[in-house]
């Protein structure tokens, strides 16, 4: 078994584009917090619509996480995202060589999207005049943008071997994701996309959303979703390597 990754080493430029994309999610979180630390003296939402907020946050940042990872997964390639996507197509047959990247390199497929979607949506919301509504919707983008920052670190929880007791707790507790939750997208690679806490995986996996905006993708556009899924599974097995790994112990 190798021991090192095979998209290990970056060029200066994947290093500067990373190290932006995560500089600009951080940018929104800190804009996001400052606009709650400012306004919550005339706000004053009660800490029952805060909780509210904070777990509304949790869902849609896992739901945001889906998004991103089903776009990723299903229509780009290396030719569209260069590096970023090979990594995300090598995790899919050596799923531990994720643990052996480093933080900004995973950090970046969601901390880009997040900056320009979170960013616009908290733009918008900070144009308004500062009421309840807008507070609690500042609170939302502030949890999705962080999330998305750690998204992946979220995500690698689910693939180490070894796991402190409060970790696995909250994985039990469906509070972070857990490895017999996530697991289910490495045998089948239409379900189960959204990797925070996987809260967001049963709505979307019962309604079959994935698979159905495919089929509209695919008729909107004439584009087929993993269309060269193939070609990388027999690319990276060529390494020596058999695709896969033991399933996770709970």
């Amino acid at each position: 078994m190798p021991t090192i990754p095979f998209f290990k080493h970056a060029t200066l430029r994947e290093i500067i584009v990373t190290r932006l994309c995560c500089a600009a999610d951080v940018v929104v979180i800190l804009c996001c917090a400052g606009y709650l630390v400012a306004r919550y003296p005339e706000v004053g939402l009660h800490w029952s619509w805060l909780i509210v907020a904070l777990l509304a946050g949790y869902f849609l940042a896992d739901l945001f996480s889906g998004l991103v990872h089903w776009v990723v997964d299903t229509w780009l390639d290396e030719g569209m995202l260069g590096r970023g996507i090979a990594i995300t197509r090598e995790h899919h047959t050596h799923p531990s060589h994720v643990l052996l990247y480093g933080f900004f390199d995973q950090a970046s497929l969601g901390a880009a999207p997040s900056a320009v979607v979170v960013g616009g949506a908290a733009t918008v919301t900070a144009l308004f005049p500062a009421s309840a509504l807008t507070y609690a919707l500042m609170i939302v983008w502030f949890v999705i943008a962080t999330c998305m920052l750690f998204g992946m670190g979220f995500h690698n929880l689910a693939h180490r071997p070894v796991r402190p007791l409060p970790l696995r707790v909250a994985q039990r507790l469906h509070l972070v994701c857990s490895p017999e939750h996530h697991w289910r997208h490495h045998r089948d690679h239409t379900i189960r996309y959204c990797v925070i806490n996987g809260w967001a995986n049963y709505p979307c996996d019962r309604f079959r959303l994935w698979s159905r905006l495919e089929r509209l993708v695919t008729a909107t556009t004439g584009c087929a979703p993993r269309a060269d899924d193939a070609e990388w599974q027999h690319k990276l097995n060529g390494a020596g390597i058999v695709v896969g790994s033991p399933r996770p112990n709970g």
